[in-house]
């Protein structure tokens, strides 16, 4: 229930989306985000089964990342995001979270080069497979 406060412009939260001037949550179980440019998500564990096919798709990444033909300072940094991405995957309690921070920003590195992942079959279809399994957005790898 959303209790408003028309005199003062304030709103009292409550299940759902809640907006206004000034928000306040009382007792609120689940995601809260506050501020601008918020980005949210719910990680399901990943089975053995994808999580394989997340290593094997990040180490074939790596591998086809000279296609792109970077400067190599910009392949080093490309490289080092998806190394700690694959070291991440290797751990025993893997934290699919920490990848997807790798993953996104090699990405974006990528795209800081001026080059574009979609132009090199070669690494958008492991990209593909990476992004699926960590729950990026195709349209992230444009």
């Amino acid at each position: 229930m959303v209790e408003e406060d028309q005199t003062k412009g304030n709103v009292m939260g409550g299940p759902g989306i809640t907006s206004g001037g000034d928000v306040t949550f009382g007792n609120s179980s689940g995601q809260v985000g506050i501020g601008q440019n918020i980005d949210q998500s719910l990680f399901q564990s990943i089975n053995q089964t994808n999580l394989r096919e997340l290593r094997e798709s990040l180490l074939e990444f790596q591998k086809e990342i000279g296609r792109l033909g970077l400067d190599p300072n910009y392949q080093n940094i490309i490289n080092g995001d998806i190394s700690k991405a694959v070291i991440e995957a290797k751990k025993e309690q893997t934290e699919p979270s920490k990848i997807r921070q790798y993953f996104e920003a090699a990405i974006q590195t990528t795209k800081d080069a001026g080059r574009a992942i979609s132009s090199i079959s070669e690494l958008y279809e492991p990209a593909k497979k990476i992004a699926k399994i960590l729950g990026t957005a195709i349209s992230f790898l444009l």
